[in-house]
């Protein structure tokens, strides 16, 4: 049981391991519903303040044909002060291309419940160091339902798939099954601010390596404030803890993060950001605490159809 426990509390003497090294880089499991876009209704008017009051609104007209998949692409540029390292290249500051690909479809069900299916592919390429390039693979299937007598408070809950490749999909680093569950709500609504909050379990049903299953909870704000029809810049915060399963490791981390995006038309739009991520562990010589600054900026559009 010693020899168990010190394992565990000492996973690598090079550095951290592959979930601490990438945790500043990897995108948030956590969806980022809206009432006015998330839910497919059939024909509803625009998200409003006034929505918990009035109920649900629809525009006159029949609604005909499947809700539409929504398809998400964002590409780009950024530099860290502490890019993922290994013996021969240690852990220092680099530039970083992202990209993503994503897709999302939300059926109507009933009662006002709809299903929530989707998949993301990342890739991150660091230059001058192939070896921390990475791919991250996300599909998910759950329901989630927004409570219009709630102040339009949303309830999700999901089962999620990831999987850390390097380079290829047989070079597998990481890889678990999860199940997710979790609420968000809109705790200031104004024609020029929103203030959002979310709370979110995720649950480990098995991982690999097995030393890295845990257990997970986190709380996130957001603030958006429109400067024009086209500007907006949204803070963000976002706190998470990491229950181990197999031992007494538990880490926890910090992400906060200023972000400014110009809508160029359309779905289409133009953005740059700054975050900072602070990750601390209980496991001994800090062997996988770390702490990284990124900016970047980036090109994204959506596309439904």
């Amino acid at each position: 049981m010693k020899a168990l426990t010190l394992a565990l509390l000492l996973p690598a003497t090079a550095g951290a391991d592959v979930l601490t090294n990438l945790s500043p880089f990897l995108t948030s499991s956590v969806p980022g519903f809206t009432p006015e876009r998330a839910f497919n209704d059939p024909a509803p008017t625009p998200f409003s303040p006034g929505d918990s009051d009035l109920g649900v609104q629809h525009v006159l007209g029949s609604y005909r044909g499947l809700p539409p998949v929504d398809f998400t692409f964002e590409l780009s540029g950024n530099f860290t002060d502490n890019a993922p390292g290994d013996l021969i290249e240690p852990n220092g500051s680099a530039f970083f291309l992202a990209a993503q690909l994503a897709a999302d479809w939300r059926p109507r069900l009933a009662r006002g419940w709809f299903a929530d299916l989707g998949v993301s592919q990342e890739f991150l390429r660091f230059e001058g160091r192939d070896s921390a390039d990475f791919e991250n693979f996300q599909p998910h299937i759950g329901l989630a339902k927004s409570f219009a007598d709630l102040d339009d408070l949303v309830f999700y809950a999901r089962y999620e798939y990831q999987r850390l490749t390097s380079g290829s999909w047989e070079a597998r680093d990481y890889a678990a099954q999860r199940l997710r569950a979790g609420l968000q709500k809109a705790l200031l609504v104004t024609s020029r601010q929103q203030l959002s909050a979310s709370l979110d379990a995720a649950f480990n049903l098995s991982a690999r390596p097995l030393l890295l299953e845990h257990n997970s909870y986190s709380a996130e704000l957001n603030y958006t404030w429109w400067m024009s029809d086209r500007l907006a810049a949204t803070v963000s915060w976002c706190a998470s803890k990491w229950d181990f399963s197999n031992g007494p490791r538990e880490d926890s981390r910090h992400i906060a993060g200023l972000e400014l995006t110009w809508r160029l038309a359309g779905e289409t739009r133009l953005s740059t950001n700054i975050f900072y991520t602070n990750h601390d562990s209980n496991t001994p010589s800090g062997a996988n605490d770390r702490q990284a600054w990124q900016t970047g900026l980036g090109f994204g559009f959506n596309h439904t159809f």
